[in-house]
């Protein structure tokens, strides 16, 4: 009786063992090693060692669909793999040189494979190989381009293309929706631009679409991520201190452009 009464004790403390921890012959739960997937919607900075193309520090935004891309103060991009808060993610990692340049090898684009971790809401690391570059690490962690919420674009707003002379004139309604001109020369008219801006939730994370066309400009629709910043980083307004919309353009209807920031201001 005692040896049934000992076993009986034995398994009343296993089983509560395996209570207090993860389980006994379960599974581990949904979401990963981080308890995911986590929010990363926001604006984060990515650190590369060794530098991806010409870049070694870009700033962007993840939006909720896990579309991840930077931008560095020449205006190369860098698109990361889909990152939607899961612990784990890997794919192509592409970056565009800024256009009319090229990078240090004298390729205007490269890609390499990336294996990443989501490892809270404020880290994210991964590593890059292949591609003809060397091997590396990434980081990234969320940056404040602001000193407090967003700013309504609306309105009358200038706009610049890092690569391109172009200079726009874009007008928004309070619905996010704008329409205006974009001049590529300033000897010739302009051709129309319409589009729209989504801004995700109170986030400083902004969904963008844009036709170009018809008039002196190719026929093109463009989409992209996009945030707000109190810095001028292409100095196009005389570093003046103003909200000044990013807005990085990954996806054209014109193959022969590689993808391009647009500074939005007034």
């Amino acid at each position: 009786m005692f040896r049934v009464l000992d076993f009986v004790l034995s398994f009343a403390l296993l089983t509560s063992l395996c209570a207090i921890t993860t389980g006994c012959g379960g599974s581990s739960g949904s979401g990963g090693g981080n308890g995911g997937p986590l929010n990363v919607v926001g604006d984060w900075q990515v650190n590369f060692s060794p530098n991806i193309g010409a870049t070694g520090s870009a700033h962007g935004a993840i939006n909720s669909s896990g579309l991840s891309a930077f931008f560095d103060d020449s205006g190369n991009i860098v698109k990361l793999p889909t990152i939607t808060g899961a612990s784990s993610f890997s794919g192509s990692l592409t970056a565009y040189a800024v256009n009319g340049s090229v990078f240090p090898d004298g390729s205007t684009v490269v890609t390499d494979t990336v294996q990443g971790n989501v490892n809270s809401t404020t880290s994210i690391t991964g590593t890059f190989s292949g591609g003809g570059n060397p091997s590396g690490t990434f980081s990234a962690a969320p940056f404040s381009p602001l000193s407090g919420s967003t700013v309504a674009i609306s309105g009358a707003m200038n706009g610049k293309i890092t690569g391109f002379i172009d200079t726009l004139n874009l007008t928004f309604s309070p619905n996010g929706s704008f329409t205006g001109v974009d001049f590529p020369n300033p000897q010739v008219p302009g051709c129309d631009v319409n589009g729209t801006l989504t801004q995700e939730g109170t986030s400083n994370v902004f969904d963008i679409a844009y036709n170009l066309g018809p008039g002196n400009c190719t026929a093109v629709s463009l989409t992209g991520i996009a945030f707000e910043s109190k810095t001028d980083y292409f100095n196009v307004n005389g570093g003046a201190d103003a909200t000044y919309l990013y807005a990085i353009m990954l996806t054209s209807t014109e193959m022969s452009v590689h993808p391009y920031v647009v500074i939005i201001y007034q």
